[in-house]
């Protein structure tokens, strides 16, 4: 039974000593026990299964038929594999992430090398799996087959000889999609992982930021979407055509052995053919990484469309907005159309190499006038079937891993992006409670300097001196929302020199017209912008209540209680 430990996935146990591997892997080398009876009874199957259940995911049968039976809800599904929860693997990720930024530093690290080190194990038990599937696959067509086309031609042959042939045929069909089945659900689960482990890492990241104006909306939901999505691909398809150049090698060895120099024809065709798909998986993800950019402009133009929809309305703006988003989904399209007639390319020259290679491999046999017989024929031609079925997978795992790139690097600049350090200080006097002195801020980001800071702190103590009793208003220089133009290159500031007091039992109401700047205002004194010369101190912490309302799907009470649990009393 796997108990809920969260130290479970770790190097470390409780004490922080690196455990044994025996500690660490107990659980995996338990699943390779064949059969494991208790399995059914345990709280989570799946970590309590056997290697045939395991490799065929029967421990799912008793979910599937009380599923038939009745409906399925939240009570009734197995609870969470404590191996695949995000608690536990976000944490081992930021361990990993944590060494590697301190032994090479934040620019040059390499999330890929994080990613590797995350998932190796699996991912080398998967290539065993793999290699296994692969010799049992080239057994049976290749040698057993043989064998049998020509126990049939055999005068004196044993009925005892065939009956064996056929059920070792049978046994390596059977092991090989045993094998084979089992290779997937570790990629299933392993990219289960990855994918939870980033996700985290990266909300984990955004939530630490006071403001995203350095990164847009679009692009945070395609990172946690559709960039989060491209790893799990990445990590289900790549390490399967890891096991191509030894099915080379074993084809090729066979097939010199039973037709001659001749087979080296069918093999050089699929060699040629590999660069050919690559090449075009490469073009496939080039188009893809364009729409990638052009997505997240159509989802931030679709997000500031739904927020501003009023005022679009109010301004009868709708035609404008609808022909821009329809332009940029055009492009969107266009660009997925062209990698999707890429794709279908690229997935069908997997059986058109096949063809083409017996086909001239067999013509070249014919016209050197060798011989070629009917088992011979059979074993080259299951041969070639045979690494066709590996081959075919290989434009899904180089697209996988062009786009998990593409995926780590936009992840990578959410890990690395620091959240500036915050600019709101604590006001000197006892009864001040919010203090601005000549403060311009501004949305974008701007390097700053410590001489700024140092000549910041000096101004605000020179302020705090002249302080008078009575509160100070709203400067005539900050009665507009937006200052003066700044010099070339700096960012623009939305408030300009903005001074006043807010002292203790006082009440401080700000009016405006729309985009006067009353909601900046409100967003720099939360440290939500960025300070460029001035003081902005708040004593105490803050609440905002924001003046949009918005439910959520279901009830008035789901909307009220927000997920705590209803008090009638209350």
């Amino acid at each position: 039974m796997v108990g809920e430990d969260p130290y479970l996935i770790s190097d470390l146990d409780r004490r922080g000593r690196r455990r044994s591997f025996v500690e660490r892997y107990d659980p995996s080398l338990k699943t390779m026990i064949p059969v494991r009876p208790r399995a059914r009874l345990a709280p989570n199957p799946v970590d309590d299964a056997g290697l045939l259940s395991f490799a065929t995911f029967s421990w799912l049968t008793p979910v599937m038929v009380r599923g038939y039976k009745h409906t399925l809800t939240v009570d009734t599904l197995p609870p969470l594999s404590p191996y695949d929860s995000s608690d536990a693997n976000a944490k081992r990720f930021r361990t990993l992430w944590d060494e590697e930024v301190e032994r090479v530093g934040p620019e040059r690290a390499s999330l890929g090398r994080v990613v590797w080190a995350f998932q190796r194990t699996r991912v080398l038990m998967d290539i065993v799996a793999n290699i296994l599937c692969i010799v049992m696959a080239a057994i049976g067509p290749t040698v057993l087959i043989h064998q049998i086309l020509q126990h049939t031609e055999s005068i004196s042959r044993s009925a005892w000889v065939g009956v064996g042939l056929c059920g070792a045929l049978f046994a390596t069909e059977f092991t090989k999609v045993i094998f084979w089945a089992l290779a997937w659900a570790i990629n299933y689960r392993t990219a289960i992982r990855l994918k939870v482990a980033v996700s985290t890492l990266v909300f984990e990241n955004l939530m630490s930021f006071k403001t995203l104006t350095h990164i847009s909306v679009g692009e945070v939901l395609n990172i946690l979407s559709s960039d989060s999505y491209s790893l799990f691909e990445a990590a289900l398809f790549c390490p399967l055509p890891a096991t191509i150049p030894v099915l080379m090698a074993v084809c090729a060895v066979y097939a010199f052995f039973i037709l001659g120099p001749t087979a080296l024809i069918g093999i050089s065709v699929y060699i040629i053919f590999i660069p050919i798909q690559v090449s075009m998986a490469k073009l496939n993800s080039a188009f893809r990484r364009s729409a990638v950019s052009v997505t997240d402009k159509r989802v931030q133009t679709m997000n500031e469309f739904v927020t501003c929809i009023k005022l679009i309305k109010m301004y009868a703006w709708e035609k404008s907005f609808t022909k821009t988003i329809r332009d940029i989904r055009r492009q969107e399209r266009r660009l997925l159309e062209k990698a999707g007639f890429v794709q279908s390319g690229n997935s069908a020259l997997a059986p058109i190499a096949s063809t083409i290679a017996i086909v001239l491999t067999f013509s070249g046999h014919i016209l050197l006038q060798r011989q070629l017989t009917a088992p011979v024929a059979f074993s080259v031609i299951a041969m070639f079937n045979v690494m066709k079925f590996s081959i075919a997978i290989l434009p899904f795992s180089v697209k996988a891993a062009a786009e998990g790139s593409v995926a780590l690097r936009r992840m990578k600049k959410i890990l690395v992006a620091k959240s500036p350090p915050s600019y709101v200080t604590q006001p000197e006097g006892l009864d001040t409670v919010v203090l601005l002195s000549n403060a311009t801020l501004t949305w974008e980001q701007e390097a700053r300097r410590l001489s700024d800071v140092q000549g910041a702190e000096h101004q605000k103590g020179r302020l705090l001196g002249q302080q008078r009793s009575e509160a100070y208003a709203v400067s005539p220089s900050a009665q507009g929302a937006a200052g003066p133009e700044l010099a070339p290159g700096r960012p623009k500031a939305v408030l300009h020199d903005i001074s006043f007091v807010v002292r203790k039992g006082k009440v401080l109401g700000i009016c405006g017209n729309v985009g006067s700047g009353k909601s900046s205002l409100l967003a720099a004194l939360l440290g939500q912008m960025q300070l460029q010369h001035g003081v902005v101190a708040v004593s105490g912490t803050l609440a905002y209540v924001s003046q949009q309302a918005w439910i959520f799907h279901g009830s008035v009470r789901e909307n009220i209680l927000f997920g705590a649990q209803y008090d009638p009393q209350r």
